[in-house]
Parts: structure tokens; sequence; C-alpha cells
């Protein structure tokens, strides 16, 4: 598993779900990252995964992580390498190039396609040809993507993300600002970034508060726009009906639990891995049509999709579920019923591990062009 950081992100989660979850009678795994370890990776560590740090230059850019890692995959016998951001498809690809029978999966978790870095566009464009096989994480990502680089549909499959069921365990902080009262209480767990959309939340908040709704709305994370968005809480009147958390530990954990109603107001996903956590923890939701949420959470059926930017939309759906207790019920059930289905981390492992071992298989296929190399 190549990543570039293990910090918080879906790509760092889904790499650490593989790692910890593969059927080692089948794979010795390695992990490793190029540039900074974190929150992620020492998860991983503590889960026993063999990982590996390649950087070299501390606070500097280190310009020989590919030869470092080619240097990894000869001592190990590295059969497959599996990239998850762009640094680990560079890199990942000048040793699928170099090493003759190396076998390269690359995964696209980046949401906001076409609106990517004209330079990481052109690092794409040059380089999908190199992996074995492509793998999004939608079929609105892999759409997008496909179109932005012209990649024959058949180079491109689409696996789902999955992830573990949450054990509940509220942190205690989190626990302090719960109302005593029966206050239904509406939670948000993301990074406080301008993807997330939560200023449109906070107007939906103010719409509900205008209504005269009871509720208590949990804004689990941390980020850049916090001053802000305190201040747009405090301008709107919320100071009563939203609590900022901070950062949480094992939010899915320690904060999603205490949730009677889930919300997500992002203005772009590729395939949310919170919403997955959601659903397994039976929790009924709001979300925006963004991504692969239309897909993953069926409107009425298994939750309430919403369009994005639509803070009135928000409003209405928030509505809906805190006036009609049964309706939160029906919806949460569902949802925990179709994350059981489709979405556990055992059928995301199953379906990267049957890809690897057809790889992995074919290796002995030696190209002349490998050969030459």
């Amino acid at each position: 598993m190549v990543n570039s950081t293990l910090h918080i992100g879906g790509a760092e989660q889904v790499a650490a779900n593989l790692t910890k979850h593969m059927d080692r009678r089948q794979f010795d795994v390695t992990a490793c990252y190029l540039k900074e370890n974190g929150i992620v990776g020492k998860q991983m560590l503590e889960a026993g995964v063999d990982l590996i740090p390649i950087p070299g230059y501390r606070g500097k850019k280190d310009y020989f992580t590919a030869l470092k890692l080619r240097r990894l995959v000869k001592q190990r016998r590295i059969q497959l390498l599996h990239s998850h951001d762009i640094h680990g498809l560079m890199d990942a690809a000048f040793c699928r190039l170099t090493v003759p029978g190396l076998r390269h999966v690359h995964t696209f978790h980046f949401g906001n396609y076409p609106h990517i870095s004209p330079r990481y566009a052109r690092i794409e464009r040059l380089l999908w040809r190199v992996p074995d096989a492509l793998i999004a994480v939608g079929h609105e990502q892999a759409a997008t993507i496909r179109k932005l680089h012209d990649i024959p549909a058949e180079r491109m499959q689409v696996i789902w993300n999955g992830t573990d069921v949450p054990s509940p365990d509220l942190a205690p902080e989190v626990v302090a600002q719960l109302p005593r009262d029966g206050t239904p209480v509406i939670g948000s767990i993301s990074t406080l970034i301008p993807q997330k959309g939560l200023p449109d939340l906070l107007q939906a908040a103010a719409l509900l508060r205008q209504r005269n709704k009871r509720f208590l709305m949990i804004l689990a994370g941390e980020g850049k726009l916090r001053r802000e968005l305190e201040a747009q809480a405090l301008s709107l009147g919320l100071q009563d009906h939203v609590r900022f958390l901070g950062w949480v530990s094992a939010a899915s954990r320690r904060a999603l639990p205490a949730c009677d109603i889930f919300v997500q107001s992002s203005h772009w996903e590729a395939m949310s891995v919170v919403v997955l956590e959601a659903m397994a923890g039976a929790k009924p939701m709001v979300i925006t049509s963004v991504g692969e949420n239309a897909r993953v959470v069926i409107n009425e059926q298994s939750g309430l999709v919403v369009p994005a930017r639509a803070p009135q939309a928000l409003a209405d759906g928030l509505c809906r579920l805190l006036d009609d207790v049964d309706l939160r019920h029906r919806l949460g059930a569902a949802a925990q019923q179709r994350f059981g289905e489709l979405f556990t981390v055992q059928q995301m492992v199953h379906n990267y591990e049957h890809l690897y071992a057809q790889l992995i298989q074919g290796a002995g296929t030696v190209t002349a062009a490998e050969r030459a190399a």
C-alpha cells in the first residue's frame, strides 16, 4: 500500500482498512508512506500493520522517494503496488516501468473532478496508462475521470468503499455537551473546510430555529474555517443551538452515537466514508446529492438526499426528521440493512483481494518492454 501521508482522509482510511483486514493466508502486506505519518498511520501500527517510512530529508522535499520505493520493492520481492494518491501514483508508476513483473493498482479518491489542479491533471493524464488496473470509488467519479482524461471505459472499474462497524464509546467531552432534556441531537462530522458546505448547514439551522424546532446541532471536526463558522453561528443567533466540538478522535465511535440525526452538507465528495459509518450505526440522515451519495443512500428509502448548496432543502429534510420519530427509525433501520448488504469492510476487501490475485497470477507473462527494462 502506497500513500503520500497517513493523516485523516478517505484514501488513508481505505488503505488502512485494506492492510488491516486482508487475508494473511493469501497475502503478505506492507504499507508505506512517502512523506509523513499521521493518525491513521499510528492506528495501523497499533493494529500490527507492517508500516515502512520512505521519506529521508526532514523539512525538505525528497526527490528520491521513487528510488527508495523501488529498493523496498526489490528487497521485499513485492509483486504488486497499490497507490492511493498522486504522489503514490508517480512513484508506483516508476517502479512498474522499471521492475519486470511488478503489477500496479491505482485508486482515485479525489471527489471534485474535473476541478483538479492543472499540474495534477497533467500527471494523471501522463501516467494513467501505466497501472494494470484503475479504480474509481464511485460511478459518478469514474465517469468524470474518464471524460477528463479520455480513458476508455474498459480501463476503469468501480470498487465501492467499505468500512468497519463503529463500536460506540462516547467521549466524555461529547457527553458534556449533550442536552439532558431529550432534545434531538443533529450531528455532523467533517473537517471544517469549504468542501463540506458548513455555512449552508448553519443557514439551515437558523431556518429550523425560525420554525421554533427543538434541536441541538453538534459539529465534530477542526479546520481553517472554524473561526468564521463560529462567527456565523453567533450572527445567526445559534449560540443555544450549535456546539463546535473541535477535533474528536475516532469520531465515528466517540461522537456519532450521540446523534439522533446525521447530516452531511458537502459540496462535493467521491464516496463518503462517514456516510457509511452513519449507515452502519442506523442513523437517519439528510445528505447532499454529491458524488456517490445518491447511489449509496436511496432517497426516501434509507435516508433523505437533497441538492447541494441549498440550505432550505437541508432545513426541510431535517425538519421532517425532527417532526417524525417513526420516519427516523424506519430510515435508520433501512440504512443499516443496506450497509450490511453492500458497504462492509469485508466486501471492499474481498473485491480488492480478487483483483490483486488476478493481477499477481497473471504476472508470469512478462512483456518485451518489461524484459528490456
